[in-house]
């Protein structure tokens, strides 16, 4: 089952905080389960396995890296307009004999900005790679990925294709939403979380608004 969503944009969008841990338990306690169902509308982004290999390729060489950097911080332009930055705590700079390719350790955190220098998304992971001519990331490791509307995407693994604009996994997804929590495997979106496709829907909960009495108490 496929599931695809799309949300709508805000025409200033709240920076969102720093902190991209899963919301504490106690935010779910008034929850059912429903039916996983097909949402319309939205826009459908595929990957082929031809693709992913040529991006897994960078990372299967193992030699000493020819530049380490500590706490690294880059911003990337597009016509004098910053599109996304990254801070890293440990990158390290690899050449192969076809290539060059980076590893991200120790943490990173990439946030991207949209055409009014808002905040866009924000993406962090324990670990990564990125290609030699900074058009591919794999995140790995404690992935979450927070749009505009602070919904959040936890996962193990994605891809990110800078070049257009999107991101994909084929691992286990959560997505944590202010009225749901979805959980599945596989998913395609933009860049900036706010169109996506889950491939593979295992299970939806709806979280409950609290009446306004308990609230109060």
């Amino acid at each position: 089952m496929e599931i695809l969503i799309r949300l709508p944009a805000l025409v200033k969008p709240p920076l969102c905080d720093l902190e991209t841990k899963p919301k504490p338990l106690k935010t779910f306690l008034k929850i059912k389960f429903i039916t996983p169902a097909v949402l319309a509308a939205g826009v459908m982004f595929s990957c082929t396995s031809n693709e992913l290999e040529k991006v897994l390729e960078f990372s299967d060489y193992d030699s000493p890296p020819i530049r380490s950097t500590l706490d690294a911080y880059y911003t990337y332009t597009d016509s004098g307009n910053v599109k996304n930055t990254l801070r890293a705590g440990k990158l390290d700079q690899y050449q192969t004999p076809d290539s060059t390719y980076s590893k991200i350790s120790k943490g990173f955190e990439l946030t991207f900005y949209d055409a009014n220098a808002e905040f866009d998304g924000r993406l962090t992971a324990k670990n990564g790679y990125i290609s030699g001519d900074n058009s591919m990331m794999i995140a790995r490791d404690s992935v979450v990925f927070t749009n505009k509307e602070k919904e959040t995407l936890h996962t193990e693994e994605l891809f990110w294709y800078q070049d257009s604009a999107k991101v994909y996994t084929d691992k286990f997804v959560t997505i944590e939403r202010a009225d749901a929590v979805i959980y599945g495997k596989g998913l395609t979106s933009n860049q900036n979380f706010t169109n996506y496709v889950i491939k593979d829907v295992t299970g939806v909960i709806n979280i409950e608004d609290e009446p306004e009495e308990q609230k109060e108490q």
